[in-house]
């Protein structure tokens, strides 16, 4: 008989005591939580809780005022750019520029990331498979529903293939199709 020892899952992101104060108002205050790799993990609570204000601190947007944040075994204090690389984040509000179509949106941001030629045509094609927006590619991002512009958020949170997703309000404005493929 053989002697298997399994590996001990991994914690992929670890925030301990962390806080953020805006003058008087303690956005976050004393918040510590684990997340296993693998595991899928639903940051809830009350409008004002500070869930947005946690998520771009661990995407580096926004300074802590104290505690620790680790993900992917980096500290987010001392290697914040091998964090960002790591990250796909979706967030509540929109970062596409309205002007450009969903393919020049994707495209200059999958650049970004050294995504391109080849390597972009086939990204493009998968993410637009699998989250239905063939049809969209070559429409101006301005002119799309709040439904069909988060798919493409979605998309572009997801084109390097990110270790680590962060969806901030993952099904506003999706209809129930799109939810569920999500």
């Amino acid at each position: 008989m053989d002697n298997i020892t399994e590996s001990p899952v991994k914690n992929i992101i670890e925030i301990q005591h962390l806080s953020k104060h805006f003058g008087p108002v303690k956005a976050v205050q004393d918040l510590s939580f684990k997340v296993k790799e693998g595991e899928l993990f639903a940051f809830l609570g009350i409008n004002g809780a500070g869930k947005s204000t946690t998520i771009s601190i661990m995407c580096g947007q926004l300074s802590k005022d104290s505690g620790t944040v680790y993900i992917g075994g980096s500290d987010l204090d001392h290697d914040a750019n091998s964090i960002k690389r790591i990250l796909g984040v979706v967030f509540q509000n929109s970062v596409l520029d309205k002007s450009l179509s969903v393919r020049d949106n994707l495209e200059s941001r999958a650049a970004l990331y050294g995504i391109t030629g080849k390597a972009f045509k086939s990204r493009l094609s998968e993410l637009a498979d699998l989250l239905d927006f063939t049809d969209l590619l070559g429409r101006t991002v301005g002119k799309l529903s709040g439904g069909q512009r988060r798919r493409i958020d979605i998309a572009r949170a997801l084109l390097h293939k990110p270790k680590i997703l962060i969806l901030d309000e993952p099904t506003t404005g999706l209809d129930p199709q799109t939810r569920r493929i999500l």
